[in-house]
C-alpha cells in the first residue's frame, strides 16, 4: 500500500515537473516568435535618443527624427516610406521621405560614370516639360563618408519638389527619394539629410 502511495506521489510530481517545463518551453518559444515579428527580413528600430530612432533593414541602417514614423500603408518589404505623423497616413499627398537599394553596373570608384547615367536618365524624363528644373551636386556622406549625388527638381506648375540621393555602393545604390508637396515644410530636408548622412551598409 505504501509503494503504491510513494508511486502516486512520484506520478504526480514528475507530470507536474514536466507540465511547469512545457509551460517555460510554450513561453520561452512565445518571446522568440515575437522577437523574430520585430525582426521581420532584418528588419528592426531602436530608439538611440529622445529625438531619434535607428532603422536597421537589409541593406544597411539610417537614423530617422522621432517626429517621423514609418507609413504602415505605403512601404513594401523592399521600399520604405517615412511621414511626418499617424494623421499624414490619410493625407492624398503628404510629405514623405523613401528609401531603397538598387543594383546598376558601376563600381564605387567609377561613381561619376554612374552619376552621368542617372542624370541622363532625369534629363531624359523631363525634356519634355517645361516647367521642370534640375539641379544635381555632389559630397559625401557625414558619418561614413560615402559618396552621394543630389538630384533636385522642382516642377513649377504643381508646386512641387523632388530631392533624390544616390548613395553609391559597389554595383549598388541606396535611393532616399524626398517629396515635398507643402513647400513651407522645412523639416523634412532635414530628416532626409539625416538618413542619408548617417547611413551605413550592412
Amino acid at each position: 500500500m505504501k509503494k503504491r502511495w510513494i508511486f502516486l506521489i512520484l506520478g504526480i510530481i514528475l507530470i507536474s515537473i514536466i507540465w511547469i517545463l512545457s509551460m517555460h518551453f510554450i513561453t520561452f518559444k512565445y518571446i522568440l516568435k515575437l522577437e523574430d515579428i520585430n525582426n521581420l527580413n532584418g528588419n528592426s528600430n531602436i530608439t538611440i535618443s529622445s529625438d531619434e530612432t535607428l532603422y536597421t533593414k537589409d541593406f544597411g541602417s539610417y537614423i530617422v527624427a522621432n517626429n517621423w514614423i514609418e507609413s504602415q500603408s505605403h512601404s513594401t518589404a523592399n521600399k520604405f516610406f517615412y511621414i511626418k505623423d499617424q494623421k499624414a497616413e490619410n493625407e492624398e499627398k503628404p510629405n514623405n521621405i523613401s528609401i531603397n537599394m538598387g543594383t546598376n553596373k558601376y563600381s564605387s570608384e567609377e561613381h561619376e560614370k554612374f552619376k552621368t547615367a542617372i542624370l541622363k536618365q532625369l534629363s531624359m524624363q523631363i525634356s519634355n516639360s517645361n516647367d521642370l528644373k534640375i539641379n544635381a551636386n555632389g559630397s559625401y556622406t557625414e558619418d561614413n563618408n560615402y559618396v552621394v549625388y543630389e538630384f533636385d527638381i522642382y516642377e513649377e506648375k504643381e508646386n512641387v519638389t523632388t530631392k533624390q540621393f544616390y548613395i553609391v555602393g559597389d554595383y549598388k545604390y541606396i535611393l532616399v527619394h524626398e517629396t515635398i508637396y507643402d513647400q513651407t515644410d522645412k523639416d523634412i530636408d532635414n530628416v532626409a539629410k539625416k538618413m542619408v548622412d548617417s547611413f551605413k551598409w550592412k
